[in-house]
C-alpha cells in the first residue's frame, strides 16, 4: 500500500516539478509556485489533451505529455535560486492532509454504497480509449450529459502509473486534500497571512467540522457513536456536507473535484493584479483553471468569477470608492472570465442541464440550524465584523458601543422581519467588512473583499433556489448542498486570515475564534479516527466488496476493445447494480435509471423504459434463442451473469443466459456471455 501511494505520489509530484519553474517565471514565490503548481500543471496539460478528444484522437490523454515537457523546458530558468527549504512548508502541509485523510478513511475504501459507483463509471469510462464528449457508461451509445471536467486534470497520471480504476479512485481522494491544503496555504500567504494562518486554512479547508458533534455530545451519545450522516442533513430537506465529511465520504462528486481548480484559479487570479509584463501568460493560465473549474463544476462559475474579480482589485480600489484602480486591471480580470468560458466553449455547447428556474424559498434555515452547520467558520467572522463595526474618531467609547448597538440591532431587525437568521448574519457581516473596506486597512482589503462571495452565496440561498427534479420536499437541497459547500471552501480561507488581522488588535477575540473553527468538528474528527485505528487494508483497491471473480471479470472487461457494450443486471440507484459498467468503464445498455432521469430530464424519453423492460424480458425469457436476439437488438457484446443477475431473476431465465452463447470469461460466480454475431 506504502509503494503504491509513493509511486502515485512520485507521478503526481512530477506535474508539479514541471509547472513550479514556469510559475517562478511568472512571478510566484517558490513556496507558493510549488503549492499550487500540480493543480495548475496537470490541468494545462489536460486542457490541450481535451481539445484533441474533441478533434477525434482516442487516446487523447496522452496529447498532456508534450505539454508537461514544454511546460519544464519554459520554466527551467524558474528554479535558478530555488532551495528545497523553500519548498519544504507547503509540501509539508499537503502531506499532512494527504496522510491524515488517508488514515480516516482506511474503514471506508470500498468503492460501492452512496454514488460512489456512478463516480467510478465516469472516472472508468474517461480511462478507456474515447473521444470527447465521454460515452455515458449507464446508457449505452450516448454521449455523458454530466459535468466529468474535474476528473481530467489526473487521467494522465493514471495512465502514467497504469493502476486499474478503482486503485486511482481511492488515491485520488486524499492527493485532493493534499493539493486543496496546498492551495489554500499559499492562497492564504498571498491575502496577507502569516505560516500560521497559512497552515490553519490548509487545515480547514479539508477538515472543517461542524458543532453538530458537539451537540450529540451533550446530548448524552457516546463519541463511538456519534453520527456525521445526521451532522450532513443539518437543514431539513437538504444536504449539508461539510469538508471534513466530503473528504472523508469521498464520493468524487463534482463539488469536491472542484476544490483544488478553484483555489489554484483565485491563487492566480490574486497574482493577475501584480502581474508585470508580459501579463499575457498569467492570464492564460488564470482563464485555463477558471475555465477548468466551472465545467468541473458549472455551480461556482459565477461565485468563482466574482471571486477572482474582487480579490484582483480590492487592494488597489478598496472597492466603494475606486482610487486608481487602472482600466487595464479591470479589463485583465475580466478577460479571465470571458476567455475561460471560450476556451471551454466545447463542454458548453454540450452541455444541457435539465433547469428550471428560481424559486423562492419558503423555508429558510433557522437559527438552530444556522450555528450549528455554520457556527465553527460564521462566528469567528462575525468577531471581526464586530471589530470593524465601528469607526475610529473622537469619542472613541462611545462612538464603538453605539456603532456595535447599530450593526447589532440591524441584523436583530433584518432577521425578524424576514425571519431569515442566515440572511440577517451574512448580510451584516457582510456590511462591516465593505464598510471597512476603503479605510486604512490597506493589507486586510483583498481578504475582507473574498469574504463576501461565501456570505453573498449562503445570502443567495436564503431567498432563491434553483429548481430540479427532485420534489417538493427536497425543493432546496441541491442548493443548499452547492451552496455550503462553496460557502465552506472559501471560508475556510477567509477565516484564518481574517483572525489574523484581529489579532493585531484583539488578540482575545481572534483566539477565542480561532478555536471555535478549530475546535467545532473535533468531535467528529476524534470519531473517524478512533474507528480507522487498528485497520489496514490489503491495497488501494476498492472492488473487494465485490462477489468471487466479479473483480477478475471488470479487470478483463477493461481490455475489451473500444465500442463494446454489455448488459447486465438492472437495479435501483446505490445498489450494486450496474456493478461491472461502474468498475470497466465498458457501457452497460442501462445502469441506474433514476440517474439518467436526473441528468436528462425529459430528454431521456422512454428510451430507459424500453431498454429496462428489454433487459427484464432477456434474463426471464428462458429461451437462449430469443437472449441472443435480444441481446443483438441491443447492441450488445457481452451478458453478465453474477451475484446480482442469480438474485434478482429466476434461476430458469439465469440458466438460459448461460446456455445461450460461449463462456468468454468464467471466473467464481461471475460469467460474462459472449453474444454470437
Amino acid at each position: 500500500m506504502i509503494v503504491q501511494a509513493l509511486a502515485w505520489y512520485l507521478v503526481v509530484a512530477a506535474g508539479g516539478a514541471a509547472m513550479t519553474g514556469a510559475l517562478r517565471r511568472l512571478g510566484t514565490g517558490a513556496g507558493a509556485g510549488w503549492a499550487v503548481a500540480r493543480v495548475a500543471g496537470w490541468t494545462l496539460a489536460a486542457y490541450v489533451a481535451w481539445l484533441a478528444g474533441w478533434l477525434g484522437l482516442a487516446s487523447w490523454w496522452w496529447v498532456g505529455l508534450p505539454v508537461v515537457a514544454l511546460v519544464a523546458w519554459w520554466g527551467r530558468s524558474g528554479w535558478r535560486g530555488v532551495k528545497p527549504v523553500m519548498l519544504l512548508e507547503a509540501e509539508l502541509v499537503g502531506l499532512g492532509a494527504f496522510v491524515l485523510l488517508t488514515f480516516l478513511r482506511l474503514p471506508g475504501m470500498a468503492v460501492t454504497a452512496t454514488e460512489k459507483p456512478m463516480d467510478l463509471a465516469i472516472l472508468a469510462t474517461l480511462l478507456r480509449p474515447g473521444t470527447i464528449p465521454p460515452a455515458d457508461p449507464w446508457l449505452a451509445g450516448h454521449a455523458l450529459p454530466y459535468y466529468y471536467w474535474g476528473f481530467a486534470p489526473w487521467l494522465l497520471p493514471a495512465k502514467l502509473i497504469g493502476f486499474a480504476p478503482d486503485v486511482v479512485f481511492n488515491l485520488l481522494v486524499p492527493t485532493l486534500a493534499m493539493v486543496s491544503a496546498q492551495a489554500a496555504w499559499a492562497l492564504a500567504r498571498a491575502l496577507g497571512g502569516s505560516r500560521r494562518t497559512g497552515v490553519m486554512a490548509g487545515f480547514l479547508v479539508v477538515f472543517t467540522g461542524t458543532f453538530d458533534g458537539w451537540r450529540q455530545l451533550f446530548a448524552g451519545t457516546k463519541l463511538s457513536a456519534l453520527d456525521l450522516w445526521s451532522s450532513s442533513r443539518q437543514i431539513k430537506g437538504t444536504i449539508t456536507e461539510f469538508p471534513l465529511f466530503t473528504f472523508q465520504l469521498g464520493d468524487l462528486h463534482p463539488h469536491l473535484l472542484c476544490i483544488p481548480l478553484m483555489l489554484a484559479a483565485l491563487f492566480l487570479g490574486l497574482a493577475l493584479a501584480s502581474a508585470r509584463p508580459p501579463r499575457a501568460p498569467v492570464l492564460l493560465l488564470t482563464a485555463v483553471l477558471y475555465g477548468a473549474a466551472a465545467a468541473a463544476n458549472p455551480w461556482c462559475a459565477i461565485p468563482l468569477g466574482a471571486a477572482i474579480l474582487l480579490v484582483s482589485v480590492a487592494d488597489e480600489a478598496g472597492l466603494v470608492r475606486p482610487r486608481g484602480a487602472g482600466l487595464g486591471l479591470w479589463l485583465r480580470v475580466v478577460a479571465v472570465g470571458a476567455l475561460g468560458w471560450a476556451l471551454f466553449a466545447p463542454f458548453w455547447l454540450n452541455f444541457h442541464p435539465p433547469t428550471q428556474g428560481f424559486g423562492l424559498v419558503t423555508t429558510p434555515t433557522t437559527t438552530a440550524e444556522m450555528l450549528l452547520l455554520l457556527g465553527g467558520v460564521l462566528i469567528p467572522l462575525a468577531l471581526v465584523g464586530w471589530e470593524l463595526s465601528w469607526r475610529e474618531g473622537g469619542f472613541e467609547a462611545v462612538r464603538r458601543q453605539f456603532s456595535r448597538a447599530i450593526w447589532l440591532a440591524g441584523m436583530a431587525v433584518v432577521a425578524a422581519l424576514t425571519r431569515r437568521p442566515l440572511l440577517a448574519a451574512a448580510a451584516g457581516i457582510g456590511a462591516a467588512l465593505v464598510v471597512a473596506l476603503p479605510g486604512g486597512r490597506r493589507r486586510a482589503r483583498p481578504v475582507f473583499a473574498l469574504a463576501l462571495v461565501p456570505l453573498g452565496v449562503l445570502a443567495f440561498m436564503e431567498v432563491l433556489y434553483f429548481k430540479d427534479p427532485y420534489g417538493a420536499e427536497f425543493y432546496r437541497m441541491n442548493t443548499v448542498f452547492k451552496a455550503t459547500t462553496l460557502a465552506f471552501t472559501l471560508l475556510a480561507v477567509v477565516v484564518p486570515v481574517a483572525l489574523g488581522w484581529l489579532r493585531r488588535r484583539r488578540p482575545g477575540l481572534a483566539i477565542g475564534g480561532a478555536a471555535l473553527a478549530l475546535l467545532a468538528g473535533m468531535p467528529q474528527l476524534a470519531v473517524l479516527g478512533g474507528r480507522a485505528a487498528g485497520v489496514w487494508p490489503p491495497g488501494w483497491g476498492g472492488l473487494g466488496w465485490m462477489a468471487p471473480g466479479e473483480a477478475a471479470a471488470a479487470a478483463w472487461l477493461r481490455q475489451q476493445p473500444r465500442g463494446t457494450v454489455l448488459i447486465e443486471g438492472i437495479g435501483n440507484a446505490y445498489s450494486d447494480a450496474a456493478r461491472m459498467s461502474s468498475a470497466s468503464g465498458v457501457p452497460a445498455v442501462l445502469g441506474w435509471e433514476n440517474h439518467e432521469g436526473v441528468w436528462r430530464g425529459a430528454a431521456l424519453g422512454d428510451i430507459a423504459a424500453k431498454r429496462k423492460a428489454a433487459v427484464e424480458r432477456l434474463y426471464r425469457c428462458g429461451d437462449p434463442a430469443e437472449v441472443q436476439r435480444i441481446a443483438r437488438e441491443l447492441g450488445a457484446r457481452y451478458i453478465v451473469v453474477g451475484s446480482v443477475e442469480t438474485r434478482q431473476y429466476p434461476a430458469a431465465g439465469v440458466a438460459a443466459v448461460l446456455r445461450s452463447g460461449p463462456a468468454a470469461f468464467k471466473d467464481g460466480v461471475c460469467t460474462i456471455v459472449e453474444v454470437k454475431r
